[in-house]
């Protein structure tokens, strides 16, 4: 998978924007560098490579720009092995398109991903700062097992693990070891119970019928139980009944007692009483009112009296607006017509008439012209200059043009270059020498020849690392290397060998120091005790028994003194042994642990011959492991060096394969300058320049570019011939036609002037002159039309005053008013008189509408006051009284007796309720012989008796219950079968759970075995590689990475140049970082050397690296880069320059160059 372009079209602050990777170039590293300063879109330019591959989230943080609905990112992308356009776009499904707009499936853009989802990806492709630095914690808490930390990735076993703890906690539920609870435990338990069950129904006969009869005589005794408590319940609530009865008669009888005392009265409706109260207030209300309106009418007709109005000022109050504006006008006049008058009598038409030369003109506006005239005058005076101009112009066109010609005719052309055969042979040769590269073929062969060099140092190093195999690299290639199955079988071997004698070695060097230190011990015991052992007692003891047997024999004083002598040494003997009793008896636990460990070290010595003897028969067969005949010299005798020989060797044929490729590009690339030679040298041939045949390419080219360049100098000077003799015939007829325009203007200009008073001038006026004197005209139209409007405005204004003083006279008349004074003085005194009758009438008005409506409000008070004297004798007349007083009286009354006869009501309510009686009559004979206090005494021993009858029945309701239990437990064959099918059943179901468990664990350990054994076999090379990606980015200060064994997995090591070791934990952070950097450059190679590569980015993950370490890391970025593409962002500048001096070939991208759109433009939603 490579990414050719990536299309930022509208996504986070990019609009159209393009980053062009273009296309991979062969035989150099695909690194590409992506620069631009802080909030240029970096971050936003990593996160769109993963939103265009595994789509954009719900919600995104690149939607502030562009709305979701338009968000879109495309891309040229290199997949499957052909090149593809992809489309995203901001949608919940079929968010992925092609260039045609149609839908894709998602398994199109993800092909090389090997199902490789978003969050493996960014684990694995994409570094930023927080992964990084994540991934440097991971590696500090040393987390989990070392090989899913370095593998993972490259294995896709990341979540293996998981799923086996997932599996086994499964396989737990139905047991682990001492644990109390689990499946297993529930179905023991439930098979256990069910047995007792069984073994509790498993009853005779006779017990059940004994059940049988015990239960019918319980329920007998229930049912005489039953009946008698119904029986005591029957008459206490009789009696209860009667006792609370008797309250409620008394007081029925007192209530009906009341009821005869108080009078009989009419009964008024339900509303009287309310509406009685609310009688009440209105009579003193509208009352009070009566008394208020009537004070009110008196004070309005007296104002009203009081008020007189002028009948004459009235009369001309409505002309009061046209008296204010002809009073204005009188007023405008006053002061205008003086500053008018001055004005009209200031403008100078005479001088204007003078500078036009017609002093003695009695009526200006005769020579004011008209529009037309005037227009047309103003247009050709506009076109004067363009029409001299266009004549002066195609003259210097002309002799320009005259001039060219002489010029170019005096150059000499070689006619014979020009003709049509030599043309046609040019133009080939000029398209051959467009198709050849005029360097790149020189620059690529350099290039690759430096290349061939270095791969050849390179397969000799590789030849000379596999000492002491010597050959051919032909040779090479024809061994067969042992497998890895085979090579991970030797080394358990030899490690387990190696194991067995390095223990032997030790025992035995145990066991010889621990016999050195019984003899000792014996020695010294010996030393200090004598000879006191049971070895000596034995001998000493026999040569007594032998001494006896001679004497017996002989009977002399020689055998008498020899055997006196054995038994004195016999005696001395015990003695001794008898006083070093416990030294004796450690001298025999010596002896008897000097004997074994003599026969131990023994067995060691046998079990060491015989590790020696496999060991050297396992180096045999590593020894043969490679060698093809008997004279082969062996390569080795180490299982690990054998692997590590088997990897330089497979990349020492690597190198061989890589020096092949670049010897077939060069011939490649000679025979295109070959052929490119021979072309050029026919196409010179064609356009018949002679050259010899071993000439360079690069001469060839020179000849070929210098006939070239004299081929089309001579046609462009004979084009350009051509071209002026044309150019100069129309130049003539330019000039032609500017003359005729010229004397054209002249005539119209002659005409207009002798068609208006111009042509009394006596000669045809210049444009100059004619320009003044439409200047002075438009002045003289100005004063002429000013002075006609100031005259026009003073008439007016005198007019206005006359008609203004004429008013105010013919009003003073009619108002009374002396017609003497200033019309402004008698015309404020008109104003005030039409004021004050003004607002006498409005009063006036006023008083009399207020007056009109509190007459209307008194009669409204009027009628409301019949209304309720209406209301009144109707409830006077109900009652048969004649005060409102006796209607009050009355109205308490009717509703005392109603309450008295519902209360009477309810008692007798309650007595129904109580008794159950149909009439008043049967209480009244139940409740008229009791006797209180006798009831109370039945119902007091009634009570107790009720008590103990519940008890009774209780108890005998318990025991008929568990006697039936007794016989539904019973239940009989079949609730025993149904108990043995369910123990059946769960017995099976133990058996099946069990097999499956078994199966499960089986599984399990056999996939934890596999998944070790993968680990361990990809260990070593991923270990050699991070540890040269560490040894390479640290530039030497650690030697590689190594691992051991720890609490929880294996702990990671790192390695330093002096040879000490560290855990993650005591390393810097950059370290770390470098580290953790190191091991994604390990696990990236392993994943391309299995599968299809996948672009690797990278967003500024140098922060912690000084320049040195940052080049390294590009220096491993630019071999990443030969496998797959490497993309690395940045906003530091100088990382650029460090990664051209690395990688020369290196493409930079700068993100300030993205192209930005022209302006605002409409984007559909799609």
């Amino acid at each position: 998978m490579r990414i050719n372009r990536l299309d930022l079209t509208r996504y986070g602050k990019f609009t159209d924007g393009v980053l062009d990777f273009g296309y991979r170039s062969i035989g150099s590293p695909d690194l590409h560098i992506i620069y631009g300063p802080n909030e240029a879109g970096k971050s936003t330019t990593f996160d769109a490579i993963v939103d265009l591959v595994f789509g954009i989230g719900t919600s995104s943080r690149y939607g502030f720009l562009h709305p979701y609905p338009t968000m879109r990112i495309g891309a040229g992308i290199n997949v499957g092995g052909r090149n593809r356009e992809f489309v995203r776009i901001k949608r919940p499904q079929n968010s992925l398109l092609d260039d045609q707009e149609r839908v894709l499936p998602e398994v199109d853009i993800k092909a090389d991903l090997g199902g490789i989802d978003r969050d493996a990806f960014a684990t694995m492709f994409s570094l930023d700062d927080e992964s990084l630095e994540k991934g440097g914690e991971g590696i500090l808490a040393s987390k989990g097992n070392l090989g899913e930390l370095l593998f993972a990735a490259s294995a896709g076993l990341a979540d293996l693990s998981r799923q086996l703890t997932v599996i086994r906690g499964d396989a737990d539920t139905f047991y682990r070891y001492r644990a109390r609870s689990g499946t297993l435990a529930e179905l023991k338990g439930r098979i256990s119970d069910l047995k007792q069950q069984r073994e509790a129904l498993d009853l005779q006969a006779s017990e059940f019928s004994r059940l049988v009869i015990e239960r019918d005589r319980l329920a007998g005794l229930y049912e005489e139980a039953i009946a008698a408590r119904a029986g005591t319940q029957r008459r206490i609530e009789e009696v209860r009944c009667v006792l609370n009865a008797l309250p409620v008669m008394s007081r029925r009888g007192s209530l009906r007692d009341r009821l005869t005392d108080l009078g009989l009265v009419p009964q008024p409706p339900e509303t009287w009483r309310q509406e009685l109260q609310e009688l009440k207030r209105s009579e003193i209300e509208l009352r009070v009112k009566l008394e208020d309106v009537s004070a009110t009418v008196a004070s309005l007709e007296r104002e009203i009296e009081e008020i007189s109005i002028d009948p004459a000022a009235l009369a001309i109050a409505s002309q009061v607006e046209e008296l204010s504006e002809l009073r204005a006008r009188y007023v405008t006049a006053e002061k205008d017509i003086p500053k008018l008058t001055a004005r009209a009598s200031e403008l100078s038409i005479e001088s204007i008439l003078i500078q036009l030369g017609r002093p003695g003109q009695t009526t200006p506006a005769d020579l004011l012209l008209d529009a037309v005239t005037t227009g047309s005058l103003r247009s050709l005076m506009e076109s004067k200059s363009g029409v001299d101009a266009k004549y002066s112009s195609a003259q210097d066109e002309l002799l320009r043009a005259e001039r060219a010609l002489t010029n170019q005719e005096g150059v000499e052309v070689d006619h014979a270059l020009t003709s049509a055969e030599r043309v046609s042979a040019f133009e080939k040769l000029q398209a051959i020498i467009t198709a050849v590269p005029k360097s790149d073929q020189d620059v690529i062969l350099r290039s690759l020849a430096r290349r061939e060099e270095m791969a050849r140092r390179t397969l000799a190093e590789a030849l000379t690392a596999l000492r002491p195999w010597q050959g051919q690299v032909e040779a090479l290639s024809s061994l067969v290397p042992p497998t890895s199955a085979r090579i991970e079988s030797w080394k358990k071997s030899f490690t387990a060998l190696e194991d067995q004698q390095r223990i032997s070695r030790a025992e035995l060097q145990r066991l010889e120091l621990e016999t050195r230190r019984l003899e000792a011990e014996i020695t010294t015991l010996r030393t200090q005790a004598g000879r006191i052992d049971e070895e000596m007692a034995t001998v000493i003891r026999e040569e007594r028994d032998h001494a006896w047997t001679l004497h017996r024999q002989t009977l002399d004083n020689s055998s008498a003194d020899a055997f006196e002598i054995a038994m004195r040494r016999d005696d001395h003997l015990i003695a001794q042994r008898l006083m070093h009793f416990a030294d004796m008896g450690r001298l025999n636990q010596l002896g008897q642990r000097l004997a074994v460990v003599v026969a131990d070290s023994q067995s060691q010595e046998k079990i060491l011959a015989e590790a020696r003897s496999e060991m050297e028969a396992l180096r045999s067969e590593i020894r043969r492991g490679l060698a093809q005949s008997g004279s082969d010299p062996a390569i080795t005798e180490n299982p690990w060096e054998m692997e590590e020989w088997s990897r330089r060797r497979e990349a020492a044929l690597k190198s061989r394969d890589e020096l092949a490729a670049i010897e077939r590009e060069i011939h490649d690339v000679r025979d295109h300058v070959d052929r490119s030679r021979r072309l050029i040298v026919q196409a010179l041939a064609d356009a018949k320049i002679p050259v010899a045949m071993d000439t360079d390419i690069g001469s060839l080219i020179s000849f070929a570019e210098t006939a070239l360049n004299a081929f089309h100098a001579s046609a462009n000077s004979a084009a350009q011939i051509d071209r002026l003799r044309n150019d100069i015939s129309e130049r003539k007829h330019i000039l032609e036609a500017a003359d005729e325009a010229s004397k054209t203007w002249l005539s119209q200009w002659s005409a207009l002037c002798a068609a208006c008073w111009l042509r009394d001038l006596g000669h045809i006026p210049s444009v100059g002159a004619v320009t003044e004197i439409l200047t002075l005209l438009e002045r003289l139209a100005s004063a002429v039309d000013a002075r006609e409007s100031l005259v026009d405005r003073i008439q007016k204004m005198a007019k206005d005053k006359h008609v203004f003083e004429m008013r105010i006279h013919e009003l003073s008349v009619s108002l009374g008013l002396s017609a003497e004074g200033a019309p402004l003085s008698l015309c404020q005194a008109i104003f005030e008189r039409i004021k004050t009758v003004g607002h006498n009438a409005d009063r006036h008005r006023n008083l009399r509408e207020h007056l009109d409506g509190v007459r209307q409000d008194e009669h409204a008070l009027r009628v409301g006051q019949g209304l309720l004297m209406v209301r009144m004798s109707e409830m006077m007349d109900f009652f048969s009284v004649g005060t409102f007083e006796a209607v009050e009286t009355s109205i308490d009354l009717a509703y005392r007796r109603r309450d008295l006869e519902n209360s009477i009501a309810q008692s007798e309510s309650e007595l129904f309720e109580m008794t159950g009686a149909s009439s008043m009559v049967e209480i009244e004979a139940m409740t008229a012989s009791a006797d209180r206090s006798a009831l109370a005494d039945e119902l007091a021993k009634l009570i107790p008796l009720l008590d103990d009858q519940d008890a009774r029945c209780r108890d005998v309701f318990h025991c008929r219950s568990k006697a039936q239990d007794s016989l539904d437990a019973i239940g009989g064959d079949a609730r025993v079968a149904s108990i043995e099918e369910q123990r059946r059943t769960a017995l099976i179901e133990v058996e099946e759970s069990a097999r499956r468990y078994m199966e499960i664990r089986a599984g399990v350990a056999a996939a934890e075995h596999a998944l070790a054994i993968y680990r361990d076999r990809h260990r070593s090379g991923m270990m050699a590689r991070a540890s040269d990606a560490f040894r390479t980015i640290s530039r030497g200060a650690y030697q590689g990475v190594a691992a051991q064994p720890g609490k929880d997995g294996d702990v990671l090591i790192a390695v330093s140049a002096s040879g000490g070791s560290k855990a993650a934990n005591e390393l810097s952070k950059g370290a770390r970082f470098q580290l953790y950097l190191a091991l994604r450059v390990a696990g990236y190679h392993e994943f391309v050397a299995n599968r299809t590569s996948v672009p690797f980015i990278a967003d500024d993950i140098m922060e912690t690296f000084d320049d040195f370490r940052a080049e390294e890391a590009f220096r491993l970025f630019t071999d990443m880069g030969t496998h797959g593409q490497v993309i690395y962002l940045t906003h530091h500048r100088h990382l650029t320059d460090i990664a051209r001096k690395v990688c020369p070939n290196v493409r930079v991208h700068n993100l300030e160059d993205l192209g930005r759109p022209p302006g605002f433009q409409v984007v559909a939603a799609e």
